[in-house]
């Protein structure tokens, strides 16, 4: 199919595109009618910046809320997001040579382009055009060669906010892979396609778990997804009846590219010495566990003994360099060169406030049998569900905030709010610094929640009454063909 043709087609009102809209995004009239919007800009777009009559195909990937589950994923352990109706759209066709060329419909971000080959050279830091090639570098990675890839002509739309935690960025990058993947007709295994996504998310400096690849490519229409790790795994887990999930962004974003990204890898450097302080202390296993799960599994029996090491073993009090260079018998040059980089090269040194691996520890346990509490109630779902789940969610924002220190003054305002709505459950979602919380409410009650919320946030603040404020989500399908 051509952009011309897909102009036409949707001009018509074609029912095969509704129905592949409707296959993505439920049965939703506003949904359908909304994709459909985006794929005639979206062709118009293309049409105009490249050419009318290129043999096009268009792909989706979308962002996911987490509902429980917070900063466990890179230590291995479980969560439980879901994949929502809020998605990047990607326009792509081969190009003659092997050069890709992006445009963005809505205008945010400069055209960029670039050439495919073994290793790809990054553009500046923060630079949009990083994600394209991260999932392109991810893909070619994967095949251990860029021999017979043709470049591609892309116009990309998305309506997931910025920076908001909702996973905006892996939507944009899986995107763009299965862009490549499908203009070339090549295909991937959904579970290692997450595998592949999640390590290319290296290249732009996130040491990130798998968690938003994994639930923006597995994602099932109606269902959450309790996900676990070594080996990636997925099991669809159904919401308490009667509720709906309504995220509302702070309006503060938690930008990857910067500041949130550092303190996001100093959580995982800061959960990797923990695991290290921890075998040390009591080294059941003789193999040197680099992740908490891995502890977990080897060096203790469960949640109940992991909790008691961890207060037994880790002193609150910030924890410096030469004390642990002295516990973990290393050189401090070796300590940083090792327990201190990230996978990505990034070192991350002893921050002003030092090493604070007790909270850390004690909340990626602790939120570990959140999940596993959750994922009980969801199973049995006995009459109070919604208010057990709700009050697991309310915990968790609690760790997230004491032990995790991921919190800010506007989130806190945002989660109070809520719960004065009638949130059964409110908590900052996504890597935190900013971004939005997930509120589970009664289903029926949604839009006076949304109203008892923007009376008490938004409107003090003078906000304008923005659609990305705040928005009911009903999970949706993972990455997927469009047109093809």
């Amino acid at each position: 199919m051509t952009p011309r043709e897909l102009i036409n087609r949707l001009s018509r009102g074609d029912a095969s595109l509704r129905a592949a809209c409707a296959s993505a995004y439920g049965p939703h009239p506003e949904l359908i009618e909304t994709a459909c919007t985006r794929l005639w800009a979206l062709a118009r777009h293309y049409a105009d910046t490249f050419s009318a009559d290129d043999t096009i195909v268009v792909v989706r990937a979308p962002g996911r809320v987490n509902v429980i589950g917070e900063h466990t994923d890179y230590n291995g352990l479980p969560v439980m997001p879901m994949a929502i109706s809020r998605d990047v759209l990607v326009m792509a066709a081969r190009a003659a040579d092997v050069c890709v060329e992006i445009s963005n419909v809505e205008g945010t971000f400069e055209p960029r382009a670039f050439h495919l080959e073994r290793h790809i050279p990054p553009f500046a830091p923060g630079d949009w055009g990083n994600y394209v090639k991260s999932a392109m570098q991810g893909l070619i990675d994967h095949w251990g060669s860029a021999d017979g890839l043709s470049g591609l002509r892309m116009a990309i739309s998305g309506n997931v906010p910025i920076a908001s935690g909702l996973s905006s960025s892996a939507a944009f990058t899986i995107a763009c892979a299965l862009a490549l993947l499908t203009v070339h007709n090549r295909t991937l295994d959904p579970l290692l396609f997450a595998d592949v996504m999640a390590q290319s998310d290296h290249y732009v400096g996130m040491a990130s778990g798998g968690m938003d690849q994994a639930a923006s490519i597995l994602g099932r229409a109606g269902a959450c997804l309790k996900i676990d790790f070594f080996p990636l795994r997925v099991q669809p887990v159904q919401l308490p009846p009667s509720t709906a999930v309504v995220v509302c962004h702070s309006r503060v974003k938690a930008a990857k590219a910067g500041n949130a990204r550092d303190e996001y890898n100093r959580r995982v450097v800061e959960c990797r010495l923990a695991t290290a302080v921890l075998h040390a202390a009591a080294p059941a296993s003789a193999r040197e566990p680099q992740l908490l799960s891995q502890w977990l599994a080897w060096d203790t029996n469960g949640i109940d003994d992991a909790l008691a090491r961890i207060n037994a073993t880790l002193h609150p009090e910030p924890y410096r360099l030469p004390e642990l260079a002295r516990i973990l018998a290393l050189s401090e040059e070796t300590l940083r060169a090792t327990l201190c980089t990230t996978k990505t090269g990034i070192c991350c040194n002893e921050p002003p406030d030092g090493f604070q691996l007790l909270k850390r520890a004690r909340h990626v346990i602790t939120e570990t049998r959140r999940v596993e509490a959750a994922l009980a109630v969801l199973t049995a779902m006995p009459p109070d569900a919604a208010r057990r789940f709700g009050e697991l969610m309310n915990q968790s924002h609690v760790s997230c905030r004491d032990d995790y220190a991921i919190s800010c003054p506007e989130l806190e305002e945002l989660v109070s709010a809520a719960r004065d709505a009638g949130a059964y459950g409110a908590r900052l979602t996504g890597a935190g610094f900013g971004g939005c919380t997930v509120n589970l409410v009664p289903a029926d009650a949604a839009p006076q929640f949304i109203a008892a919320v923007n009376r008490a946030y938004y409107a003090p603040k003078q906000f304008d009454h923005l659609p990305d404020n705040q928005f009911i989500f009903a999970p949706a399908s993972g990455a997927g063909v469009l047109v093809a």
